[in-house]
């Protein structure tokens, strides 16, 4: 596993660590808020940046991330972990270095990214606001053997990238919130969108 994909499996473990005890949320504008989240979304790729790269277009992933906000400002900042299909797989000879059982094991894809953006959003009442931020997110994605040390892997040519980013908040109590947002990236560098569901628990 690349060292992205490890930070953002940290990410995600220690989201899950966090207390989930909240003070009373005061009114918006008043005094800063933060939230723990956790999500789930989808990857749309470049048709021809997949099939140049042997991975298919779409995929998903999963992830954690914080975000504050303070009267009509707002930021966030996560991690994810991607599953891909690799449709351009190799197979490699391992060895169990406890055991010493040799086996074939086929690649797969390696894929993990984290994001960071900032931006306005407005309260529409007391239960739904939205907004848009602008960001960045940086990818990392690599064809590996899971697992294996010194083995040959391939580098997939996938690239960060900058975004735009509109979203919607749903609170379904003072503490616990639903966000949706699509992540619209700006260049030619192989990913075209993603869409995010979030549920958070506000701190």
């Amino acid at each position: 596993m690349s060292k992205l994909s490890k930070l953002a499996a940290i990410l995600v473990a220690g989201g899950v660590a966090m207390p989930l005890a909240a003070q009373p949320v005061a009114e918006v504008g008043a005094v800063y808020q933060g939230s723990w989240g956790f999500h789930g979304e989808t990857i749309s790729l470049d048709a021809d940046a997949a099939a140049l790269n042997g991975i298919a277009d779409s995929g998903f992933g999963i992830g954690a991330s914080y975000a504050g906000r303070k009267g009509m400002f707002n930021f966030s900042v996560g991690g994810s972990i991607f599953f891909i299909d690799d449709e351009d797989e190799f197979s490699q000879d391992v060895e169990n270095i406890v055991t010493g059982d040799q086996r074939t094991q086929d690649s797969s894809i390696d894929a993990g990214s984290l994001y960071i953006d900032g931006g306005l959003v407005h309260s529409f009442s007391d239960r739904f606001e939205a907004g848009v931020n602008v960001g960045y997110r940086y990818f990392d994605i690599d064809r590996t053997i899971t697992s294996c040390t010194d083995c040959y892997s391939e580098d997939i040519s996938i690239e960060s990238d900058s975004y735009i980013k509109p979203f919607a908040r749903f609170l379904f109590t003072d503490r616990v919130l639903g966000s949706l947002a699509y992540y619209s990236y700006n260049g030619d560098k192989g990913v075209e969108s993603t869409l995010q569901f979030s549920a958070e628990v506000r701190m």
